[in-house]
């Protein structure tokens, strides 16, 4: 009996090539690439080079990616990065987030409200969207970071994070989108939606699990 696999929304079936790669990888270039033997250097090529295809593809500097071991990390350093450091530098402590953010979002919302921060759930539109009119109004001086799921892992609703980031012409705030199901599959350029903080994971683009 043929079996067929239809979720990939939740991961993916590693390339043939990705596989091959990563066992050269495990078999022969297994080094610390913060060493500086041979083993290492080789290993420290390899992820620089990964930084750089990575960076061209969002239209970023090498500079601004970072590893992590998931996209729920990659969320978590996010938010509570720019929040603690906003906070801390400007006095700016307000954080919106969506009602149709993925959990580690959620669930980062929740941690920075019972640290003291001032945090608000943007409710949905029928259609699943985020409901922009009550962001808009939702938003003001003391706000420092707004985060909105790009495609949704659930309803697969698209939001408008482009529109999002336009409201950064009236308000200073830091943007971040959850671009786990959406990197892939569309193109995203950083610099057109104007985001400052962007998060993937490999498993769900038919890489390995443990990156984000």
């Amino acid at each position: 009996m043929m079996e067929v696999y239809f979720d990939n929304a939740a991961t993916t079936k590693p390339d043939p090539r990705v596989v091959e790669k990563m066992t050269k990888f495990l078999k022969e270039d297994f080094g610390n690439p913060s060493s500086t033997h041979k083993f290492g250097r080789k290993a420290r090529v390899a992820v620089e080079e990964s930084r750089e295809i990575i960076a061209e593809f969002l239209n970023a500097d090498p500079s601004e990616i970072y590893f992590t071991s998931s996209g729920t990390e990659a969320d978590n350093m996010a938010l509570f990065g720019i929040a603690k450091t906003e906070s801390k530098e400007s006095g700016r402590n307000k954080i919106i987030a969506t009602a149709g953010d993925h959990h580690a979002v959620i669930e980062s919302i929740e941690r920075l409200s019972e640290e003291g921060f001032q945090t608000e759930l943007i409710p949905l539109r029928k259609d699943s969207s985020v409901d922009l009119e009550s962001l808009s109004e939702t938003i003001d001086k003391g706000t420092s970071l707004i985060s909105a799921i790009h495609y949704n892992n659930e309803t697969g609703v698209i939001n408008p994070i482009e529109e999002i980031s336009n409201m950064k012409n009236e308000h200073a705030f830091y943007f971040h989108t959850d671009a786990v199901q959406s990197f892939g599959k569309t193109k995203i350029d950083v610099r057109k939606f104007n985001l400052d903080a962007l998060s993937f994971s490999g498993h769900k683009i038919h890489g390995p699990k443990g990156i984000g």
